[in-house]
């Protein structure tokens, strides 16, 4: 089921009934889409960024622009290293 696979994806675990239905219910209540709702429940994904501010997500290389076009809800923390 692809909307299984996209909860999870933003959750980064497989949710219980419980907490599909807390889901639901906040994306209903807040009128937002299923998985701005859930990425509310979720902890971001963290990336560190070093030169050419590029990171690795899912086997793929690509700037912090790219991935909030990807994936227009989610969260996610870029760590910046020094040179």
């Amino acid at each position: 089921m692809k909307a299984m696979d996209e909860l999870e994806e933003v959750l980064g675990y497989a949710p219980s009934d419980e907490l599909r239905r807390i889901i639901l219910r906040h994306a209903k209540e807040k009128n937002i889409p299923v998985l701005e709702a859930a990425d509310a429940y979720a902890m971001p994904p963290q990336f560190i960024v070093g030169r050419g501010n590029t990171f690795q997500y899912n086997g793929e290389t690509m700037t912090s622009e790219e991935f909030q076009r990807r994936f227009p809800y989610r969260r996610f923390v870029i760590i910046r290293t020094r040179e």
